[in-house]
């Protein structure tokens, strides 16, 4: 961010590092090009509703005997027991197709009855990373058995246990957005379903005359509001402080200049500002960014965009809003130096320690910029994994901490307490390890920095040459020895600014602070000499 003419000597640095960006930019291009959607001629002739067997009807429906074919505009198959029709089976995606977490609908097998309750529902397919992970079959299993019996028109929500007029429902711990994403797309797909049938029906009707899916005779169904909506309602207060404090930011942004030449005053924004990023945003809200975000959400713009699908969680959708805000005007180091959870606890707990004395160690410079390399390589492994399945995506992006700390708040196997656990304690004696070396989100956020706006972290002609003090101080080690900052590792913490505008650690200012002390004491001696001679 230096407006400092490069040395010949950093040309060849610089043009690697070119080369070296462009063919990162080369390989995620081509990784976005394989994510768009197939020809119509390599789809499979048959529907999934096709390819249910009648042990899979079975599971929802015990004396099954024979299951029909699909019918209707919304694809159902009619079960048929002893009696004639006990009911009908159907995938939610099928019916109502909504994105959850990972950007894809979750397929959940429905059985319902002639009288309009829902007989059983069965999870068949998904991709969502929290459910991959830290959830147990047995989880989703007591989830979904909650619906058994409920009947398709009633109002069901997660938690509203003492809401007049809804069935509360429990949730999935660690999962709230995935489980109000699978009880919409539950009780919306019954209903339709219930709605084209014209269930309930006439129990006193011949069994075998029950209305196929082709002939239901269903009204249309009034509006809903929106699952988003009501979240967003819920969280009234979350998102006003969240507003504040991000208007907050944006004020200590625009007066930098103004506030680190006050050291201590900055100093006490800082910390305050990282004691709320951790406990408000991380512990209590967990709305904690990550990596899969953006893979989840380049494949909702590839494969269908639903606003829907964004707003259901309302702290994450602002979060990214604003960071799509910051990258544009100063970069991404706004995110990672001021509003991510994780890169908060490193650098709270890296001050404690050099508060207490306790010795630090960081890598010689060329096996640190190598040790970059990491990120940028499981970004790459991330987004071609995404390609396949997000099962696999999400089990490489387990080398991200913030489930285990934030979500599961350390409530999982032991290895990813380990893990976890060995990031912060590195911490302590390395400022920000994890994020420097390992963390593919700061990786995939730096490549929209090129893009930035604002370039307001000032700069000296001496800076490197030879003055290193902004580069020793530099916690991710993010200034070239020639002064440069360099913008894809800058987390903008603003340390570098405070040392250039104080003159007793800058030593350009320091050595002009110096001049004009002996300047102002020679002519108070001048001043003394001369009184002392009249």
């Amino acid at each position: 961010m230096s407006n400092v003419t490069m040395p010949l000597s950093a040309a060849p640095y610089a043009l690697v590092q070119g080369r070296s960006q462009l063919s990162l930019w080369l390989v995620l291009s081509l990784c976005l090009l394989l994510c768009l959607p197939g020809s119509p001629a390599s789809a499979a002739s048959d529907r999934p509703i096709d390819l249910l067997e009648l042990s899979q009807a079975q599971l929802l429906f015990p004396n099954a005997q024979v299951m029909a074919k699909a019918e209707g505009e919304l694809p159902t198959r009619r079960v048929f027991g002893d009696d004639g029709v006990v009911g009908y089976v159907f995938l939610s995606d099928d019916i109502t197709a909504m994105p959850a977490y990972s950007g894809k609908p979750i397929r959940i097998l429905i059985g319902l009855g002639i009288d309009a309750h829902i007989r059983s529902t069965k999870i068949l397919e998904h991709e969502e990373p929290i459910l991959v992970i830290g959830i147990t079959d047995q989880d989703l299993t007591n989830f979904t058995d909650q619906y058994n019996g409920v009947e398709a028109y009633t109002r069901v929500r997660i938690g509203a246990h003492d809401r007049e007029g809804y069935l509360g429902v429990d949730g999935i711990t660690g999962a709230t957005i995935t489980a109000m994403v699978m009880n919409a797309s539950i009780m919306k797909s019954a209903k339709a379903v219930s709605n084209e049938l014209g269930l309930p029906l006439e129990l006193e009707n011949e069994p075998t005359m029950i209305a196929s899916p082709a002939t239901g005779a269903g009204k249309p169904l009034p509006a809903e509001e929106p699952i988003w909506v009501e979240r967003w309602q819920e969280q009234k207060v979350e998102l006003v402080l969240l507003c504040s404090a991000l208007a907050l930011l944006m004020i200590i942004l625009f007066f930098q200049d103004w506030l680190v030449v006050h050291p201590v005053l900055f100093q006490r924004v800082r910390i305050g500002y990282l004691l709320f990023t951790l406990v408000f945003l991380g512990i209590y809200c967990k709305a904690q960014l990550s990596v899969i975000n953006l893979v989840a959400f380049m494949r909702i713009l590839f494969g269908g965009f639903t606003w829907e699908t964004l707003l259901i969680d309302p702290m994450i959708f602002l979060l990214w809003g604003f960071v799509a805000v910051s990258i544009i005007l100063w970069g991404r180091g706004v995110f990672c130096g001021w509003l991510c959870p994780f890169g908060a606890a490193q650098e709270l707990i890296h001050k404690v320690a050099e508060k207490m004395q306790w010795p630090s160690w960081e890598f010689p410079g060329m096996v640190h910029e190598r040790l970059w390399a990491i990120k940028y390589l499981l970004l790459i492994a991330l987004v071609g994994l995404s390609l396949e399945s997000m099962h696999y995506a999400a089990r490489l992006a387990e080398v991200e901490p913030f489930k285990t700390v934030f979500v599961m708040r350390f409530n999982r196997e032991l290895w990813f307490v380990a893990w976890a656990g060995l990031l912060l304690v590195v911490a302590v004696f390395n400022s920000k390890f994890y994020c420097k070396y390992l963390c593919p989100l700061g990786a995939g956020l730096s490549f929209f920095t090129r893009f930035r706006i604002f370039d307001w972290l000032r700069r000296r002609k001496e800076c490197g040459k030879p003055c290193q003090s902004c580069a020793a101080g530099c916690q991710i080690s993010a200034i070239k020895p020639t002064g440069e900052i360099i913008d894809n590792e800058c987390h903008y913490c603003l340390e570098c600014q405070v040392t250039y505008f104080d003159d007793k650690r800058c030593p350009p200012l320091v050595d002009k602070r110096k001049k004009r002390e002996r300047r102002e004491k020679r002519a108070i001696e001048v001043i003394s000499t001369d009184q002392t001679t009249l």
